[in-house]
C-alpha cells in the first residue's frame, strides 16, 4: 500500500502514510518473546540463567526479549543494566520496569520524566495509574512523606483498579507509622557533649564513637592542665600547655559537632530503614513483575 501511495499518490500523502505506519510500529506493545527455555529457567528461579538466554546483541521492538531480560537481571540486583536494556523502548511494559529499576539507583529524576511519558502514551489506563504510583513511591523513598500522602490520596480516588486502590489504602496506613520512627534531637546530642565529651555519642548509641570522643579529650584537655600545673612549678613557659590546650579544644569542639552529626545519621539510618520496609512490602519485583504485564511458558 505504501509502494503504491508513491507512486501514484500525492507525495503528502504518501509521507504522512509512512509516518502512520512508523508510528504504529514504534507505539505498539511488544509481541512475547519466543524463549520457552528462557522462561522455564526464569520460573524455576536461575535468573543469571534466564538473562544469559534472553540477551540479544540488539533487542528487537517487536518482542519483549528486552523487557524479560531486565526482569531477570533486577531478580540479580543490576537494576543499571536493566535500565540499559530497556532504553528506548516504549511500551507500557517498558516504562514500567524502567521506572522500577531506577528508584533503588536513586535515578529520581529519570524515572518521574518517565512517568510523564507513561502518562502521555498509549498505555492502558492500568499501566497509567501503576505509573502514577511508582512516581509516588519515588516521593516515598525521597523522604518526601506529605507529597507523597496527598498523591496517594489522589490516585485512591480516582484509580478505577480495585486492587490498586486497596494497595494504596495499605500503604496509607503504614505511613502513620513514620511519626513513630525513633529519632535522637542533634541539639540534646550536642548539648550532652557539652556537658560530658562522649556523652553525646551515648545518647545517640554510638558508644565506639563515645570511648574515644571521652579518651581524646581526657587526654589533651587533661594532660593541657597537669602541663600547665607542672610548668607553673618550673616557674617556666606554657608553649607546651598551650599546645595541649588547643588540641584539647579542637577535639572538644569536633565531639560536639560531632554528637549533633550521629543524630543525624541516627535519624537518617532508621528513615531509611522504613522507607526499605514500605518498599519490600509495597513495591517489591513481585508487584512490578504482575503488573508488567508478561507471562513466562513454563512448558519447555
Amino acid at each position: 500500500m505504501l509502494r503504491t501511495a508513491l507512486k501514484q499518490c500525492n507525495p503528502y500523502l504518501a509521507l504522512a502514510l509512512f509516518l502512520l505506519c512508523a508510528h504504529v510500529a514504534y507505539s505498539a506493545e511488544p509481541n512475547s518473546c519466543d524463549d520457552p527455555r528462557g522462561d522455564a529457567l526464569f520460573v524455576s528461579g536461575k535468573y543469571d540463567l534466564a538473562a544469559l538466554s534472553y540477551y540479544r546483541p540488539e533487542f528487537d521492538r517487536s518482542n519483549d526479549c528486552a523487557e524479560r531480560f531486565a526482569l531477570a537481571t533486577m531478580h540479580e540486583g543490576k537494576f543499571d543494566r536493566a535500565r540499559d536494556a530497556l532504553i528506548n523502548r516504549h511500551s507500557g511494559a517498558s516504562f514500567l520496569l524502567r521506572m522500577f529499576s531506577g528508584i533503588p539507583e536513586r535515578h529520581y529524576n529519570s524515572v518521574l520524566f518517565d512517568r510523564d511519558q507513561l502518562l502521555l502514551s498509549d498505555a492502558s489506563d492500568r499501566q497509567k495509574d501503576v505509573g502514577r504510583l511508582l512516581g509516588l513511591a519515588v516521593y516515598l523513598d525521597h523522604g518526601d512523606y506529605d507529597a507523597a500522602s496527598r498523591g496517594l490520596a489522589d490516585l485512591q480516588k480516582q484509580t478505577s483498579q480495585e486492587d490498586l486502590r486497596l494497595l494504596i489504602g495499605r500503604v496509607r496506613t503504614d505511613l502513620m507509622e513514620f511519626d513513630r520512627v525513633p529519632r535522637k534531637s542533634p541539639w540534646i546530642a550536642g548539648g550532652l557533649a557539652m556537658l560530658l565529651p562522649g556523652a553525646g555519642h551515648v545518647y545517640t548509641e554510638q558508644y565506639s564513637d563515645a570511648a574515644l570522643a571521652f579518651f581524646w579529650n581526657g587526654l589533651f584537655l587533661g594532660g593541657g592542665a597537669y602541663l600547665y600545673s607542672l610548668e607553673n612549678r618550673a616557674n617556666t613557659g606554657h608553649g607546651g600547655s598551650i599546645v595541649f590546650g588547643v588540641a584539647g579544644l579542637i577535639f572538644y569542639l569536633a565531639n560536639i559537632t560531632g554528637a549533633s552529626a550521629s543524630a543525624y545519621r541516627y535519624n537518617y539510618f532508621h528513615e531509611r530503614q522504613f522507607q526499605q520496609k514500605i518498599r519490600e512490602r509495597f513495591f517489591n519485583l513481585d508487584f512490578i513483575e504482575k503488573q508488567s504485564g508478561l507471562s513466562f511458558e513454563t512448558s519447555y
